[in-house]
């Protein structure tokens, strides 16, 4: 089984061996801020060969789409509201029809698939074409939600480095700087404002070098200017910004 639908309300689960139709977003950077506060996406999958203990009238509500390792162990989740539930070809197919906040990117479920079978590997983000790379931080995301110890802070290293011969967009900012502070597969963030949240919980004051290889790759890719509340600033100027005021100091490299 690699999926299950956890039902808030009653508590009930529905396990399935797969799902047809669920991951079917495709976003970028630039469209992502638009997405998340626009009207809340109905989206409509399969449950392929569900197993159900209770009767299917009983099911629906909120849900969490639940991700299983291959122990059957989840390894995130997806949460949508206002289920419901159809029986389709004599249960070999159970349809559900949910509202998403933001429809699960399409490249995720290759993603969710490939880490099933073994950790991520250095830099393995970089294999995915630039478009594509907002996949890998939803996956990231997701499983770092699902296994962050809570109320844990281990020590940030004193030195990082941050390969940035990548960085040729935002969403590869944040893989790459992901993967400098929390190893293969690390998150800290897919938006500036949740960066500079991040660093501040997991940094907690202490200072830390930062050396960016190849810098110059994000000066130019990121160089787009944004209008926010101090004014027009470029996105890679606004990238400093945070890390200097969470005392992180770059080093080119």
């Amino acid at each position: 089984m690699k999926y299950s639908v956890r039902f808030e309300d009653s508590g009930e689960i529905v396990l399935a061996c797969d799902l047809e139709g669920f991951f079917v977003g495709r976003y970028s950077d630039e469209d992502f801020g638009a997405l998340l506060e626009a009207e809340n996406a109905r989206v409509t999958f399969r449950l392929v060969r569900p197993i159900l203990d209770a009767p299917i009238e009983s099911l629906g509500g909120d849900i969490e789409v639940l991700v299983l390792d291959a122990e059957g162990r989840p390894m995130g989740r997806y949460p949508l509201w206002g289920a419901k539930l159809v029986v389709e070809d004599a249960l070999e197919y159970l349809v559900v029809t949910a509202q998403t906040g933001l429809p699960p990117h399409a490249m995720a479920r290759r993603l969710w698939d490939r880490f099933r079978v073994s950790q991520p590997q250095p830099g393995e983000w970089r294999t995915l074409e630039v478009g594509a790379r907002e996949a890998w931080l939803e996956v990231a995301g997701l499983r770092y939600a699902e296994s962050a110890p809570k109320g844990n802070h281990s020590v940030p290293l004193r030195e990082i480095v941050m390969e940035g011969d990548e960085v040729k967009d935002v969403a590869s900012f944040f893989c790459a700087i992901g993967e400098a502070f929390r190893g293969p597969g690390g998150y800290i963030g897919q938006s500036f404002t949740e960066l500079d949240e991040s660093l501040g919980d997991y940094l907690q004051g202490a200072a830390v070098r930062l050396i960016w290889r190849d810098i110059s790759v994000a000066r130019s890719s990121l160089s787009a200017v944004m209008d926010i509340s101090g004014g027009p600033i470029s996105k890679f100027d606004l990238v400093l910004r945070i890390l200097s005021q969470n005392n992180v100091d770059v080093i080119p490299g």
